[in-house]
């Protein structure tokens, strides 16, 4: 079978249609004749070489999003929003055409990449990327960095897309939808979430899955933690590049391990014990964030969450806050899962 640039297991008729799905998204993005657009990227698990294959009946088929980074050059915001709106006519057309979601992202300027580069999503896309449209080096734009350099914000940034992802996972559960993929797949990559927030945190974080699972088996042993967790990080990865969407035998008891793995993950990054406080947990994670400290922090939550936070965590990065209120209301939700409206805006603010 033919190996593939972008799925974790070979699959020869997956790389084909991405194969013909990205040049023909290239020849649709050309026709568009935008001025200031400057290059198109497939990131995401696909372009990094780690994509799912769904196996079915009908033979392989894409499981993960088609996550697309889009790139001006200087483009004013009027010109980018433009850009945007021109490629989600795009996406829609090719959502119906393979059954996911086709994302293309905000647009951002080259110039202005410095300021995310820092974050674990552009330094993973640097690890892994396919050309679709431009012929720009935007990777020159974004310096390198090793894992252990990743700003402690990201592992916090990571944890709580994953904590919401097990809320909603739980919310699902509870109200009895038949949206057997979404259950499954939420708690799965809550499980990875948590694995490597405990890597990033600690600085062995890894840019290939594999390593990862390594590095995390590794980690468990050297901190006492359950060895359940490594097993369920590696099923976990193992998951995502070959998914087989079905309920666990007992899918609550199943949940409630994922619960207490991202708990527990949460109180540890604090530098607490598991049984602390929320208030004791919450100062731990702002501690850890000190060194990030900026007054547009401040600035984005007045704007954004429109209140005030203590005056000694009014500096810190939002996010820590927000994770703060998901550990409170997860630990509130031991037989009925749920989420507030607020903690729901904060997370699509802040996220």
């Amino acid at each position: 079978m033919r190996e593939s640039h972008y799925t974790g297991v070979p699959s020869s008729q997956v790389a084909d249609l991405l194969d013909d799905t990205l040049r023909k998204i290239g020849n649709e993005i050309d026709e568009l004749h935008l001025p200031k657009l400057a290059a198109v990227v497939l990131g995401g698990g696909y372009g990094r070489g780690e994509g799912g294959v769904l196996k079915t009946p009908l033979g392989d088929r894409l499981y993960n999003d088609l996550d697309f980074f889009v790139f001006s050059y200087g483009g004013s915001r009027r010109e980018n929003e433009q850009i945007h709106c021109e490629l989600a006519k795009i996406s829609e057309r090719w959502e119906k055409v393979l059954g996911i979601a086709v994302d293309f992202s905000p647009v951002k300027n080259l110039s202005s990449l410095h300021r995310v580069s820092h974050t674990l999503m552009f330094q993973e896309l640097l690890q892994g990327w396919i050309p679709v449209w431009g012929a720009v080096d935007w990777a020159k734009w974004i310096p390198a960095m090793r894992p252990d350099e990743l700003p402690f914000s990201e592992a916090v940034r990571l944890l709580l897309n994953r904590g919401m992802g097990l809320m909603f996972a739980g919310e699902y559960l509870k109200s009895g939808k038949d949206d057997v993929d979404f259950v499954v797949r939420n708690m799965n990559k809550a499980i990875l979430g948590c694995g490597d927030a405990f890597l990033l945190s600690a600085g062995h974080y890894c840019w290939r899955g594999p390593e990862r699972v390594g590095a995390f088996r590794r980690f468990v042993k050297q901190m006492g933690l359950p060895e359940e967790y490594a097993a369920s990080y590696e099923e976990a990865f193992h998951y995502k590049l070959e998914p087989i969407p079905k309920l666990p035998d007992k899918p609550w008891e199943r949940w409630h391990f994922c619960r207490s793995f991202f708990m527990e993950t949460v109180c540890r990054l604090a530098g607490t014990m598991v049984n602390a406080s929320p208030r004791e947990i919450c100062a731990g994670l702002h501690r850890a964030v000190r060194k990030e400290c900026s007054v547009l922090n401040l600035l984005r939550w007045l704007l954004r969450a429109r209140g005030w936070r203590p005056l000694s965590m009014a500096l810190d990065p939002p996010v820590v806050s927000v994770l703060c209120q998901l550990y409170e209301e997860c630990r509130l939700t031991d037989s009925a899962p749920g989420y507030t409206s607020r903690l729901y805006r904060l997370w699509q603010f802040f996220n």
